[in-house]
């Protein structure tokens, strides 16, 4: 049975593993990375395609249920915590149906790890707020965090009923292609991430309010074409990058 500690909720619905494995660009010989395997589901449509499967699966009363499975096929099944996990780990892409409540920890994982596709199944409410446009309620820090990492494409909705046990939310299939651009313009990640969410933390206030304890001026501002009465939500990633010239240079 899931469990809601894992929060999982398995993809019962055949078609739409199959068509994640076709839109991700999966290709006979490759090598794909899946963080949660659950009962397997997509695992064989992977190893169908002719790919091999290094799959991540927690639940332990899933264990000998996998190895029965799949036994003699391409698949390495590794029973631990992803996020835990610290060998090392050689793969083409990535492509999931992950747990919705580690689903930032998990990019950045990827990320960290040199993964340069990754094809993955979120909640859809996370989607939009990845996708989202300066200006529009959904852009926040959470947008910038991925959007600096990733190229993000949506590709397709879930309806809840394609789950078993079905869930509160509907799900949305979204592309991730690794980017170098931004991430190489910041020599200290962790100071810049710090300033993104100031800048967001009171949404309604002025720039220059929720960055005042980095003494930045106005007139500094305009000469990158910021006015302080911006909010936040108005500032593009690039707009981002030139704020973190000035003040974390």
């Amino acid at each position: 049975m899931p469990k809601k500690r894992f929060s999982q909720n398995f993809l019962t619905n055949a078609s739409i593993a199959e068509r994640i494995v076709e839109e991700a660009g999966v290709k006979a010989g490759e090598t794909v990375l899946e963080i949660g395997a659950g009962k397997g589901i997509l695992t064989h449509i992977l190893l169908n395609k002719g790919a091999n499967v290094v799959a991540f699966e927690i639940d332990r009363d899933l264990f000998q249920y996998l190895e029965e499975k799949f036994k003699g096929m391409n698949v390495q099944f590794i029973f631990q915590d992803f996020l835990s996990y610290e060998g090392e780990l050689h793969f083409d892409r990535c492509v999931s149906n992950i747990p919705y409540h580690i689903t930032t920890p998990i990019i950045k994982k990827l990320f960290s790890i040199g993964a340069e596709s990754a094809t993955l199944m979120v909640q859809k409410e996370y989607a939009q707020r990845i996708l989202a446009l300066p200006k529009k309620k959904a852009y926040g820090s959470l947008t910038l965090f991925v959007q600096m990492r990733y190229d993000v494409k949506k590709l397709f909705d879930v309806e809840k009923g394609s789950f078993f046990p079905v869930p509160s939310v509907d799900s949305t299939v979204i592309r991730l292609e690794r980017t170098e651009k931004w991430t190489s313009q910041i020599k200290d990640m962790k100071k810049f991430e710090a300033m993104v969410k100031d800048a967001f933390s009171h949404k309604r206030k002025m720039i220059k309010n929720n960055l005042h304890a980095y003494e930045i001026s106005e007139e500094e501002m305009l000469k990158i074409g910021i006015s302080g009465k911006m909010r936040a939500e108005e500032l593009s990633l690039e707009d981002f990058m030139n704020l973190a010239k000035l003040v974390l240079s």
